[in-house]
């Protein structure tokens, strides 16, 4: 039984209790509260799909809000490679304990996972190639760690190697990612997560994070990972405190310091963020900052200079747009002393976060086909094109097609519980488990109903036509 729900269209309220990081009004940490509603006003008309942030200064929460369906305040929201930034810190905090060398050869590591005559060039792979993403092997070669492969470490392994000399060529790799999420676990003897539970999480108050696992059931380690943007906001201010929660050491300023400074170099524009050098599982920024950075413009961006945390979700296809807002209209904001309240600024801002939401789909104004009816559609990625019924309900529609329901919200968005797989085992981007899917809808004509949706938590979503068959 798939279980469907409407929300009615409009902000989903934002609970400052819920948050535990002190908050204050913009310009009390000299930040003006107009150029804020800019940036946000930016974003609206700019990036099509935000989904929420949490702004950040001087350790006090300035301003925050959810584009509505989605509430990545309180609702965890799929990380995808901002996911590897944690598990790098779950290896700083092993290193901080004696427990990790950097140095360590992987062959020494995985000596049970190794191929039968290795090569002289794995050979030389050491824990901070993984980390610096230096591992020399091709990750579009080889077994890839899907939902099929039975053994993660032993494919990755035995990818073959490219680099003569291991340790001096970037390459992003998120399957070295997950040797480090193994690293974690073997050096721990505790799950990732588990691990990062005890040593993060709770000395934070994260109370979202979870994640998907490999068919041993290791965290993913380079995605994977989800968690609410209030989270985020707070691991960014651990980073930015340089390892210190509310004056307690959590984690060494030497590991922050080595993790988020420049390890290797990177290929790109001097306008590209992605040129600007890449540490331990961080991205470099233009301006003198680092981010944790994931698919579809999930960001934690910590601006030192500025003595500021900006995290986000989204799910956008132009990520680098995302980041030229904030150094457009964030930047130049943050000023040097605090500045004179600003009541009526505040209120307007406060009104407009609190008001945020996706568009719905604009029809036509007319009724449409006499339903119920059969119904054809084109092809979406949570649906293959094909023929089913449509049903008319109390506020809105429902589509049954090839063993589903999804329930179509008409000027609100209808909510549907998919049930993907019985697991929670993840290849990159699949989808497993039970998730939300939010769809609305509008007839652009007689005979066709145009159907927006989007993944809760996530950044999968599109648009299909169904029409009225006869």
């Amino acid at each position: 039984m798939k279980k469907m729900m409407f929300v009615a269209l409009g902000a989903l309220s934002v609970s400052l209790a819920a948050a535990e990081m002190p908050r204050a009004t913009p310009e009390s940490q000299g930040v003006s509260s107009k150029a804020i509603l800019e940036w946000v006003d930016a974003c609206d008309a700019q990036l099509k799909y935000i989904h929420g942030f949490v702004l950040v200064r001087h350790g006090k929460v300035i301003a925050e809000g959810t584009w509505a369906p989605f509430d990545t305040l309180n609702e965890p929201h799929m990380l995808y490679s901002h996911s590897k930034s944690f598990t790098s810190t779950a290896i700083g905090f092993l290193a901080d304990e004696g427990k990790v060398d950097l140095d360590e050869r992987i062959a020494d590591i995985f000596a049970d996972k190794m191929p039968p005559e290795p090569s002289q060039r794995l050979l030389q792979v050491r824990v901070r190639d993984l980390l610096a993403m230096n591992f020399g092997s091709n990750p579009d070669k080889g077994a890839r760690s899907d939902a099929n492969n039975p053994d993660w470490e032993k494919g990755i392994l035995a990818r073959p190697m490219e680099v003569a000399d291991p340790g001096r060529k970037h390459r992003y790799d998120s399957d070295a990612t997950y040797l480090l999420s193994c690293i974690v676990e073997r050096k721990s003897g505790k799950r990732t997560m588990e691990y990062l539970k005890e040593k993060l999480f709770d000395p934070l108050g994260m109370t979202s994070p979870w994640s998907t696992v490999s068919t041993s059931g290791t965290a993913c380690g380079g995605w994977g990972m989800n968690m609410t943007t209030r989270d985020l906001a707070k691991f960014g201010q651990l980073l930015l405190d340089e390892g210190v929660w509310e004056g307690k050491r959590i984690l060494s300023k030497d590991w922050v310091r080595l993790a988020t400074s420049k390890q290797t170099a990177t290929s790109g524009g001097p306008e590209s963020d992605w040129s600007q050098g890449y540490g331990y599982q961080f991205w470099r920024c233009r301006h003198g900052a680092y981010r944790a950075d994931g698919a579809g413009g999930q960001y934690t961006v910590v601006m030192e200079d500025q003595d500021a945390v900006l995290s986000i979700n989204a799910g956008l296809g132009d990520m680098q747009a995302e980041l030229n807002l904030v150094w457009k209209h964030l930047l130049p904001a943050f000023g040097p002393a605090a500045l004179p309240e600003d009541s009526d600024a505040q209120a307007k801002l406060a009104a407009r976060c609190s008001s945020l939401k996706l568009p719905l789909i604009e029809g036509k104004g007319a009724e449409g086909a006499a339903l119920p009816a059969s119904v054809s559609f084109g092809k979406s990625d949570i649906l293959k094109a094909g023929e089913g019924r449509l049903v008319k309900a109390d506020s809105g529609w429902v589509l049954e097609a090839q063993g589903r329901s999804l329930a179509i919200g008409d000027g609100k968005w209808g909510v549907t519980e998919w049930k993907f797989n019985d697991s929670n085992v993840e290849g990159c981007f699949q989808l497993v488990g039970t998730r939300r899917v939010i769809a609305s809808g509008a007839w652009i004509d007689a005979h066709t109903l145009r159907v927006r949706w989007f993944l809760q938590g996530g950044i999968q979503k599109g648009e299909f036509d169904v029409k009225v068959t006869f």
